[in-house]
């Protein structure tokens, strides 16, 4: 038992809040009877202690009861699916109108469940929340990491993460995350126009343990569906981040995302390191200059002392800078096949990247169709691109995404 008389979890939490200054303990021996088959324990708490305890807490599941002024608690699912999109909502009204019921769904409410709370109907809507969480298991195929570095600046290597990031999910229709490892210039965000409130640097500083849930409240989502885990917003912040929380963050994105792309610096360090470590396919980006094939001959060596297999690498080459080598030479010297050939094509990157959008519908033999090709590569080689991931996020993309 808790200091408050709350169960103790043993799988997890159920937080039921209710309005603040609402009298009296509510349906609370109700919850507990029906969560103890779960092996929920239940925490009630008022609208204003929510926030901080799904912070501090370990949870999945958020029940919200409402009184007769409906907007504050409409207003705060929205907040806590905004924050947090793989959070199971559960609200609970005695008014069965059909126009409250749409606000609570198109805010983010799981399930609508009615009050005076029953225990059949508060039953069935614990067994939907459990049934994606049983179906998560070992057998369950990963999905993949692609890291795509540019061996030396200017390449349009964050062009190309995001580009392809964006191909992935909205072409392919494969769930998608865009991890930002270029720490300190931290451009992903300006590319797609967001404003993140959280970041990597976040679980540098986490008092606890890094889990699924610690790690959605990261991420920033993208109208399209994208999701990001940006850089930090602060250049100093970059420090606190090394191989250890980057191993985490793409650990933990895998079992959620069928691709998590992720764009690094163009120095090696430790967080790099790990995407390399981590990486199904790394996108290594040269141009066909002196300077770049040397630079990623360079890199191939190095990859081999890491012991990371050639066979993960793949040789992109961009033609955004022209240079004297001809491909056939590069992969000679290189030590790599070209994987793949991305067209000049300076005016349409530029323009994208200063509008903070992807770049548009491809035109014949433009960059947006040499990245569209290489999406179409990379998915053809890992399996099938659709299918949901994990069981955390997965109704992310089933409502507001299609929407």
């Amino acid at each position: 038992m808790t200091a408050n008389g709350d169960m103790a979890p043993e799988e997890g939490m159920l937080l039921w809040a209710r309005p603040d200054g609402a009298a009296g303990p509510g349906s609370v021996e109700l919850l507990r009877a029906a969560v103890r088959e779960f092996k929920l324990g239940v925490h009630c708490c008022t609208y204003g202690e929510l926030p901080e305890l799904i912070r501090t807490r370990r949870c999945e599941l958020v029940g919200i009861e409402l009184d007769a002024d409906a907007e504050p608690a409409v207003a705060l699912i929205k907040r806590l699916h905004d924050r947090l999109p793989a959070l199971t909502i559960f609200a609970a009204s005695d008014d069965p109108s059909i126009s409250l019921l749409r606000a609570l769904l198109e805010a983010g409410a799981s399930d609508v469940l009615s009050l005076p709370l029953g225990s059949q109907e508060l039953h069935k809507a614990l067994i939907k929340f459990s049934q994606p969480r049983a179906k998560t298991g070992p057998a369950q195929a990963a999905g993949s990491v692609l890291t795509v570095y540019g061996v030396r600046g200017g390449l349009g290597a964050t062009t190309l993460a995001v580009n392809l990031a964006a191909r992935l999910h909205t072409a392919l229709e494969a769930e998608t995350a865009l991890v930002d490892l270029d720490l300190q210039r931290g451009d992903v965000a300006a590319f797609l126009n967001l404003t993140p409130v959280n970041s990597l640097a976040a679980l540098a500083s986490a008092a606890g343990a890094v889990d699924e849930i610690f790690l959605a409240g990261t991420l920033t989502r993208h109208p399209s569906g994208l999701f990001l885990l940006p850089a930090p917003s602060e250049i100093e912040e970059a420090d606190a981040i090394g191989h250890n929380e980057v191993e985490v963050a793409l650990r933990l994105l895998r079992p959620q995302f069928r691709y998590a792309v992720v764009d690094t610096g163009r120095t090696i360090t430790g967080p790099a390191l790990a995407a390399f470590e981590q990486s199904d396919r790394l996108l290594m980006l040269t141009d066909l200059s002196v300077p770049g094939v040397r630079a990623a001959r360079r890199i191939v060596a190095l990859l081999d002392r890491l012991n990371i297999p050639r066979e993960r690498v793949d040789l992109v080459v961009t033609q955004a800078i022209p240079g004297p080598v001809s491909l056939p030479d590069a992969a000679r010297a290189i030590g790599k096949e070209v994987f793949h050939v991305l067209p000049r094509d300076e005016q349409a990157a530029g323009a994208a990247m200063n509008a903070g959008t992807p770049l548009p519908a491809a035109r014949e033999a433009g960059l947006a169709t040499g990245i569209a090709e290489l999406a179409d590569k990379l998915a053809g080689r890992g399996g099938p691109a659709k299918g949901k991931r994990g069981h955390l996020l997965q109704r992310i993309f089933t409502r507001e995404t299609r929407a």
